[in-house]
């Protein structure tokens, strides 16, 4: 299902040192505002924020400068700001409605494909590193990092009970090929996110 954007108002300006554009739109009820400064790097922000209750805003999702900054220009008496920064105002909403939009999952014991032990291991993972009554949100933005930056999440099952979570084995792996039973042939390497290219 496609999400119906409906923009309420836009602002724009341009000054010698930055530019930025605003824009406040209506998605399923919900009103936010995406907010697109395109300025020195480290001043350069690109953020998704809703109102909530209280007619405050909260922020929802943001997009890191070194995904959108290096496509952009540096002020200039005819920068358009809307022109270059419109569009990722445009893929940040996008990504919001998805977000607004998308049916609650709920993790039950009867969730297909989970077996308890995993189910388990999950709880236990989340009460040693959170404590035993741990809660951790993980944001889409996470998600999507995650996605990019290691390995494949594995999920082993071991004969002993156990349950090994790893993103640090390629697929081919012989640790992972062997379900544990093997060591690791040393040629899992990945690039450290800190170490990866800007750009």
């Amino acid at each position: 299902m496609t999400a119906v954007i409906t923009t309420r108002d836009e602002t724009a300006s341009l000054t010698a040192t930055a530019y930025h554009y605003t824009r406040i739109v209506e998605i399923a009820g919900h009103t936010l505002r995406a907010h697109v400064e395109r300025g020195r790097f480290d001043h350069s922000i690109a953020v998704v924020d809703v109102l909530n209750d209280h007619l405050t805003w909260t922020p929802l999702i943001a997009d890191a400068a070194s995904n959108w900054w290096y496509s952009t220009h540096a002020p200039h008496a005819t920068t358009d700001p809307v022109a270059v920064l419109s569009p990722i105002a445009d893929r940040l909403l996008h990504r919001a409605a998805d977000i607004l939009t998308a049916p609650p999952a709920t993790l039950t014991t009867s969730t297909p494909g989970l077996s308890p032990r995993v189910r388990d291991a999950v709880s236990a993972l989340l009460a040693v590193t959170y404590s035993y009554d741990g809660e951790r949100r993980i944001d889409p933005d996470d998600i999507a990092w995650a996605q990019t930056h290691g390995g494949a999440l594995h999920i082993l099952e071991h004969h002993d009970g156990s349950v090994t979570f790893t993103k640090q084995h390629r697929d081919a792996c012989p640790f992972i090929t062997s379900t544990g039973a093997q060591e690791c042939d040393a040629e899992c390497d990945f690039v450290h996110p800190a170490n990866a290219k800007l750009g």
